[in-house]
């Protein structure tokens, strides 16, 4: 008898069959079947095992390791394995390489480093396993063909500009004890639409969601203390944004060119209200008592009212190009009225023309030319 192995082709285990026999039955599953078919099986799969071990092989020439640390990649492979021992991908390892498409991490790295996979063009699909721990700045920045990320569970912070300029990004999964994302994190993702920012997150970096033009709605979590600079700048769809009230300050441009953003509730112990210019969608805005700085609403053109508390004293920006807001009120606007040009022009000129008080419509004493409502003495 002349023997060889086989794979049964109901039970799929491997068994020693005749090879000069027509049939044969299994000796596990007890099911007749052809020889010559679970022969040719058997050398089909271990065939293709074997393509895979020469192709490992052929890779592994490519990787440079240096105790437990990937310092060079020199293939061209597009898709690529990351070697067993490699518990660390050093900085920009993978970076401009625009061929890499698919990359397999094993479950013992641990760390990924800045600028590891920037300008990786035709990276399409990352799965990070939980092992990972940490991934620095800039690593996956420009990776334009990228479309979901799920990120480990241990991550605790989302470095700077990390996915940033990421064009084709649609949704990002943020591990629950995350609590930073930094600057730039998820700037330039123009398609990003789906993301839930984690609850103990108190710090959000400058610029982290500028120019997410598919981003509709976000919570801001409570901790946080501080919307900085730009940091949904020109976020174009998004009308609907949660502000907690453990915040103080929106910083400079912080909502700037939000188009969609039709209404928005600033909570009390706000001290500093700025960055809402060019939200063209604002029609009317109340600032809560008790902030004490104003800065730049220019270029809301659709905005018709605004009320200020008496705590703000003066104005650092403006209301320029606001060609509709004439309702203002509060309780400093006498003295403030030129920082309103649409109703400086309009209802200070109007009560220039009728002859009565440009600061509160009253009239004049006849001898004295002193207003009879707020004191003020007639300067025109």
């Amino acid at each position: 008898m002349v023997q060889t192995n086989a794979i049964c082709t109901n039970c799929g285990k491997t068994v020693e069959v005749d090879k000069t026999k027509d049939a044969w039955v299994c000796p596990h599953c007890s099911t007749p079947f052809i020889v010559s078919k679970a022969v040719n099986k058997y050398k089909s799969q271990h065939k293709e095992i074997a393509r895979k071990v020469k192709a490992v092989k052929k890779q592994s020439s490519d990787f440079e390791v240096q105790d437990g640390v990937l310092t060079a990649y020199k293939g061209s492979a597009e898709n690529v394995t990351i070697p067993g021992e490699v518990r660390k991908i050093a900085n920009h390892v993978f970076e401009n390489n625009t061929t890499l498409k698919h990359i397999t991490f094993h479950d013992k790295l641990e760390e990924i480093g800045g600028y590891a996979f920037r300008g990786c063009t035709s990276l399409e699909e990352v799965s990070f396993p939980d092992s990972i721990v940490s991934i620095d700045i800039w690593a996956f920045r420009g990776c334009s063909a990228l479309k979901s990320v799920v990120l480990p569970p241990h991550i605790r912070s989302i470095s700077d500009a990390l996915f940033a300029d990421c064009t084709e990004l649609t949704s990002v999964e943020l591990p629950e004890p995350i609590g930073e994302i930094g600057a730039f994190a998820f700037s330039g993702c123009k398609k990003l639409s789906d993301i839930e920012i984690p609850q103990y997150v108190s710090q959000i970096g400058k610029y982290a969601f500028s120019g997410c033009e598919m981003l509709e709605s976000l919570n801001i979590p409570e901790g946080v203390s501080h919307i900085q600079e730009c940091t949904f700048a020109n976020c174009s769809a998004l009308s609907a944004i949660g502000i907690p009230r453990t915040v103080r300050t929106i910083g400079t441009s912080a909502f700037q060119n939000c188009v969609s953003l039709r209404s928005v509730e600033i909570p009390a112990g706000v001290l500093s209200v700025d960055g809402f210019s060019g939200c063209t969608g604002l029609r009317a805005i109340e600032i809560p008592a008790g902030t004490t700085s104003l800065g730049d609403f220019s270029g809301c053109e659709n905005l018709e009212s605004i009320r200020i508390p008496a705590s703000v004293k003066k104005i650092s920006g403006g209301f320029n190009n606001c060609p509709n807001l004439l309702t203002i009120t509060w309780p400093n606007l006498s003295d403030n009225a030129s920082n309103f040009p649409a109703y400086y022009e309009t209802v200070i000129a109007s009560r220039k023309t009728a002859g009565k008080c440009p600061y509160c419509g009253g009239d004049f004493k006849l001898i004295t030319k002193v207003c009879k409502n707020c004191g003020k003495k007639k300067d025109y």
